[in-house]
């Protein structure tokens, strides 16, 4: 019998609740002077730079590193950057209820790859995901319709990233830092892609000057923040259903919202707050049609 880990759901919640704060060092970095991209790509190569000791010294011992892990790797790497970017492009409470639409995703992918039933509580949870994404893109008033490049990367990135996860949870047998090397590698791949697209909004690269100015702070945020909480995340996500995962990592849409509601003063009305509520919602119900276990979706 199989022993389960005990309170992996704690783990992730703590993670997520912690990623629903990143936008102020993200946000903190971009007025030091490192445009949206620039700004997220930092965030991938400090921590790999870190990690990559580490990586090393396995290497060494024959043990496996998480280079052979690229399609999980650019999955979520990739989920992660656009991101990312869109909470320096959006609204961080669009950003956050456009990614974390992501039950409508695992479910999706959950029946059509995974050969789950479609139950009644997924159903419902997936029309509120839907619902809450759509309102928040001002679908059935065409005077208020509106979806900028940043709206996009968010929606995009729950995409992914629900797939994302789900191969993670396929793969149980691969370690956590391999896991966690491979998203910062080639998140830093699929962030300096995006770097170099021609788009404006994306900045310019930053000076030397700026870079070891910040550098203190860029090794600070990664030992303390990135590394910790994604390796909580990859651990979890291994000993959480794929679906609770993608619920309880909306706990950073309701810190994200309310602390960008508080701090930032961005525009926060009845739609916004419709559209926050549905998400959210659609992680309970989800909750709910998966107490007891989830044998007879199978």
């Amino acid at each position: 019998m199989e022993k389960r880990h005990p309170y992996p759901e704690i783990v992730v919640a703590i993670a997520s609740a912690a990623w629903g704060l990143f936008w102020i060092p993200l946000r903190a970095f971009e007025q030091r002077g490192l445009g949206p991209a620039w700004a997220t790509l930092t965030q991938f190569l400090v921590p790999l730079i870190i990690l990559a000791p580490f990586a090393f010294i396995r290497w060494r011992r024959g043990q496996p590193t998480g280079i052979e892990q690229y399609r999980t790797g650019l999955l979520i790497g990739a989920a992660v950057a656009l991101y990312l970017q869109s909470l320096l492009l959006t609204d961080v409470a669009r950003a956050l209820i456009l990614f974390y639409a992501m039950p409508a995703w695992g479910t999706i992918f959950e029946v059509v790859l995974m050969r789950r039933r479609l139950t009644r509580w997924r159903g419902f949870a997936l029309l509120l995901s839907l619902s809450g994404m759509l309102i928040i893109l001002g679908v059935g008033d065409p005077q208020s319709i509106s979806m900028n490049i940043g709206d996009l990367m968010a929606l995009i990135s729950g995409i992914l990233f629900a797939y994302g996860a789900m191969r993670v949870r396929q793969a149980p047998e691969t370690s956590v830092f391999e896991q966690l090397l491979a998203f910062f590698l080639y998140g830093s791949i699929a962030a300096l892609a995006l770097a170099m697209l021609p788009l404006a909004v994306l900045g310019q690269p930053p000076s030397i000057e700026r870079l070891v100015s910040l550098a203190p702070w860029l090794v600070f945020l990664a030992a303390g923040f990135l590394i910790p909480v994604m390796w909580g995340i990859y651990w979890g996500s291994q000993n959480v259903d794929p679906g609770r995962l993608g619920i309880l990592l909306q706990i950073e849409a309701v810190v994200g919202i309310g602390s960008a509601a508080l701090l930032a003063g961005e525009p926060f009305g009845l739609r916004q707050a419709v559209g926050a509520i549905l998400v959210i919602s659609a992680g309970l119900v989800e909750v709910i049609g998966n107490r007891g276990g989830t044998t007879e979706d199978t």
